[in-house]
This record gives C-alpha cells, structure tokens and sequence, in this order.
C-alpha cells in the first residue's frame, strides 16, 4: 500500500463538479469500449437468482446505470451514488424512473440497509482514497451486499502518485492489484477474477477485480 494521504473529500467534489459536463460527453464514446458490456454481462449471470439492488458508487454519469437498464436487466432496482452533485444530476435525467440517484460518499452508505444488495459497481474511483479509505468503502460494500452479493471494482493498478500533469493538483493514488485483492479476501470476499490491462489511451495499468461476499 502507499501510505500516500490523497486530496480531501471538498476538492474531489469541486473537480467533478466542474468536469462532469466534459466527463459525461466522453463516456458517450467510452461505453461502447468491450469492458463495459463484458462486465455487465457476467454481472447480470452471477445476480440473475439474488434479489436487491444494483448500486453503481460512484455512478459518475450513469453510463454503467444505464446500460445495464437498458440491455440487461430493465426491472431490477437500481440505485447511484456519488459525491459530485453535478454527476448526480447528469445521471437522474439520464435513468429517470430507472434508478434512485443519491449525493454521497462511497465510504459511508447509510441509506442502504445492510445485507440488502445484489452488487456493488465502483468503477475508478479508489484512487483518491487512501489506504484507510480503500479498507473503509470495501467493508462499507461488504455491509450493504448480500452473502453472494458480486463486487465489482475497477482501479488504477500500479503504486505510488498518479501524475495529472498541469490538468489538476489533486492527491491521487495506485493500488496494487494484489493488495486490493488481500483487502477484499480479508474483508469477507471471495475473488473470482483479478486481471490488469493496460489502458492505451492512458497509458496507465488498470486492475478488474470481482468477488462474491461469503
């Protein structure tokens, strides 16, 4: 783990705040990338049989949301959470009735009762949390999902600070794919794929990792 201290909760709200409109434009294109629907549709296997809700946190634009609705599963409960109040709004008017969308940290999901979902989605957003904060969210998601509840988490793999060059001066951090994978085992997952890539555009590792709480 880094032991780096990541930007507070304020300036990663602000940053989302003010790229939610250019963030939710390129996810119209990003969304057809394979992962998605990949992932998506191993999800939809592996809950077909455990009733609750679906929880996207962060949601972001709720392009994921959305594609699950709309080509996987189109009646089951679906809720978003997410810090930035400008993605949350970009993601209402996007699922409408389709979906619950809540301002919240993915840390602390008081509005979900415990043993009460079907999966948790968190795609890219642990890198502005740091070490304390990863244990805290997948204990958090543990609480909320049921005993074979699926987590599905995407990351950016590696160690140390991720460089935004002149684009921003947050505190964000890589967590190993190993060392996410010894938290969620430690926190009650099973692990059932663990695989990095590269992301080209970025030139940065990615880790995918999804469990199964026992």
């Amino acid at each position: 783990m880094s032991g780096i201290k990541t930007s507070e909760t304020g300036a990663v709200r602000d940053m989302y705040d003010a790229e939610a409109e250019s963030y939710s434009t390129m996810m119209d294109s990003e969304i057809e990338h394979p992962l998605y629907s990949d992932t998506l549709n191993r999800l939809k296997k592996r809950i077909a049989n455990i009733p609750g809700v679906l929880i996207d946190a962060p949601c972001g634009s709720g392009h994921m949301l959305a594609m699950y609705h709309d080509n996987y599963d189109g009646e089951r409960a679906l809720l978003g959470i997410d810090l930035s109040p400008q993605m949350v709004a970009i993601t209402s008017l996007r699922l409408r009735s389709a979906a619950e969308v809540l301002v919240g940290d993915i840390r602390k999901l008081d509005m979900v009762p415990s043993d009460s979902a079907a999966a948790v989605i968190s795609h890219f957003a642990l890198h502005h949390l740091d070490d304390d904060g990863v244990m805290q969210a997948i204990a958090e998601w543990h609480r909320v999902l049921r005993v074979g509840g699926q987590l599905v988490i995407g990351a950016w793999e590696g160690a140390g600070a991720i460089d935004y060059g002149d684009d921003s001066d947050l505190v964000a951090v890589k967590h190993g794919a190993n060392d996410l994978e010894k938290i969620m085992r430690e926190g009650g997952f099973a692990i059932t794929r663990n695989v990095v890539e590269l992301d080209e555009g970025l030139m940065m590792d990615a880790v995918y990792i999804e469990g199964v709480k026992e």
